[in-house]
Formats: structure tokens, sequence, C-alpha cells
């Protein structure tokens, strides 16, 4: 026997050996930078990349807003889309004239104004890390609005993951690690070097791409945050916030609009449905966030009401379904309680103006009303 010849064959079996989980992770690596192509990207992906078009917001350029402020009092407002209005409303132009308010109460309410920083389908951490950041600047509101959506807290929704991990700039979880905690920062970390990750790429969506299926639903949610719609509020245009031009619907005449229902009501529930997963389930961590957020704004000592907005009774009903108003209730309000804050759940309050955008959204015309029983006005 050839001890030499055993001896190379074995050299060449390690080699080969060592070579193989190198030429995969190479090839690996290769056709991962294939999310680099944004056309394959988009079609590729299970979690459509908005990232884009939170940049200013997450690095609160929208704070430019506090220079148009004309009134006394600012609140800060902190949520989901349903959250963004409060940027325009209330106004001094638009309060002098609202409608549903009492000559008593706006004559209060001309003395206040409200700055969002809000970001559609915010999650807790992006609501405490957009906080966080607000606070850094050095200016401190004098009150503040924390929306509690429900679906906020959804563990299961669609999108759930790929907002943790794609929205909070990396160089900010670096510098936050301690608030945000090691495991937050990896989860922002890891799926910046691995692109198929960061995308969820899988053989079924490679089927879907040569299926051509329909992902119309899913640009519909993703639309929320491409500053179309709910972003477009800004102080600069002050003649638009004031002139109370709305698009909107008042619950008592949509029935004669079958068609507009359909589609901004019942159909903007199916697209939310099917968002948030066959399960409602709170996430810890999303609890965990909204605790952060409460002693945060504790630690400041500024005066606070916790939200949940006001939906058409579309949306309302699903959300107070048994199941789901029962998980929500008792992790989500029981926290809510045991921290002893205020809560409001402005489904509740005895408002006159009933209009809505869709189903998800009060209208921007509601407002300066919804303002009024939250800011201490009454």
């Amino acid at each position: 026997m050839n001890f030499n010849i055993l001896a190379k064959k074995r050299e060449r079996q390690k080699f080969v050996a060592f070579l193989i989980p190198v030429i995969a992770l190479s090839a690996y690596l290769i056709v991962d930078k294939v999310f680099l192509i944004k056309p394959l990207r988009d079609k590729l992906a299970a979690y459509l990349p908005y990232t884009e078009n939170f940049l200013p917001l997450i690095n609160n350029d929208d704070l430019v807003e506090l220079d148009y402020i004309n009134s006394k009092n600012v609140f800060l407002a902190l949520g989901t889309s349903r959250s963004i209005a409060f940027n325009g409303f209330p106004n001094p132009g638009y309060t002098r004239k609202d409608p549903f308010l009492t000559p008593q109460i706006a004559h209060k309410m001309e003395n206040w104004e409200g700055i969002s920083i809000a970001m559609a389908g915010a999650s807790m951490r992006l609501i405490y890390a957009r906080l966080l950041q607000t606070l850094e600047k050095g200016w401190e509101p004098d009150f503040v609005v924390v929306e509690i959506s429900m679906m906020s807290f959804n563990k299961n929704g669609k999108f759930k993951e790929f907002l943790k991990q794609n929205v909070i700039p990396l160089d900010f979880a670096l510098k936050h690690y301690k608030e945000l905690g090691l495991t937050a920062v990896w989860n922002i970390l890891y799926p910046r070097m691995f692109l198929s990750y960061k995308y969820q790429f899988s053989p079924k969506n490679f089927w879907r791409l040569l299926q051509g299926d329909d992902r119309d639903w899913e640009l519909t949610f993703f639309g929320l945050a491409g500053g179309n719609g709910y972003e477009s509020v800004s102080k600069k245009d002050r003649k638009n916030l004031e002139s109370g031009n709305f698009k909107d619907y008042n619950i008592l005449t949509l029935g004669k609009s079958p068609a507009v229902y359909k589609e901004k009501f019942e159909d903007l529930l199916f697209v939310i449905k099917q968002e948030a997963g066959n399960t409602y389930m709170v996430d810890p961590e999303e609890l965990e966030y909204l605790e952060k957020t409460i002693a945060l704004l504790k630690a400041k000592k500024i005066p606070t009401v916790y939200l949940r907005p006001r939906v058409h009774p579309i949306l309302n009903n699903y959300e107070r379904i048994e199941s789901n108003w029962a998980e929500f209730e008792t992790k989500v309000l029981d926290t809510l309680q045991r921290s002893d804050v205020h809560y409001v759940d402005a489904n509740e309050l005895p408002m006159k103006c009933d209009y809505f955008s869709d189903a998800s959204h009060l209208s921007r015309r509601c407002y300066t009303e919804l303002s009024s029983f939250l800011l201490p006005v009454r």
C-alpha cells in the first residue's frame, strides 16, 4: 500500500471538503446581491421595500414643522398614519370656524397646534425610537399624544418583522443599544448583511413571479408609506389647511354611495385583515417598548394621553371581535392601567364630527374636535 498516495488522497478530500462550503457561501452571497437590482427585488421580495419613503421621517426632517407654528402651546403626536393629521389640525385659522366646537372651546383651542412624527404602519419600537430622536433635538412638547392601535401590537402581522428590521437606521440603533436592547440592534444589523433574509426570498416567491400573481393589495398597504396620502399634511401650506377643503365621507350618507363604500371601506377592511394574519396575538416586544415609552415620558414629566384612534364602525367592529379584544385588553390595556396613565378610546367619545376618509382613518375635519377631548381645554 502506497501511504504517500493515500495521504495525498486524504489531503485532496480535506481540500474539497473545505472548498465546497466556501463555494456554496460565495455562490449564496453572489445570488444574495440580486436584491440590489430593484425590478427583481420588487418581484421576489415577500416584504416589498419601502424604506426610502420613511427616510425623511426617521431622520427627523419633519421637525422643521416647528418653524411654522403659530400657537402658544404645541403637542407632539406619535403613532401610525392615523396620527399624521394632527400635524395640520388643530390650527388657529380652522379652529375659529370649526362647526363642531363651542365658542368657548374654540377660543381655548386657538392656543394649540400639533407636531406629528407619526409613520404609516409604525410599531411601538418605531414610536419609541422617534420619541428618542425628538427629545435628543432638545425640544420638549407641552403635551404628548401616543397612539395605541390594536394592529401595531399584532405579532402575526404580515409585515411585522420587516417593520422591525428595516426602518430604524443602523447608526441610530448602535448609538442607542442600551435603550433599544442588543437583540433589537442585532435584528436591525442582520438583514443589512443578508438581503435575501431582509426581503424574505423563498422558492414560493420565485414561483409567484413566474405565475405573475397579483400583488395589488400589498402595494395598497405600502402605498400608505409613499407620501401620497396621510404624509402630505404640512403647516407650510397654511392657506390650504385653514380652507376647510376635505375629501371625506359622512357616516350617515355613505349608504347612498355603494361603490365608494365598497372601495374605501369594505375593500380596505379586507386589506387590513390580510395584513393582520389569521390570529390576533399581542407581540411581547411591543409591550416592552410601550413600557419604555411610558417610562421615558414619565421621566421627562410631560403630560401624555394614550389614544386608541377613532375608526369607522366596520373596522371597529372587527377589532372588537371577542377573541381580538380579549387579547388586546388583557395585554395592552392592562399594561396602561398598571402604569397608571391616561388612556382614551376615541371610539367612545361623544364627538359630533362623524366623517371618515376610509375605514381606517378619521377625516382631518374631525381632528380639531378630537384634539379638544385630548388636550387640557375642557
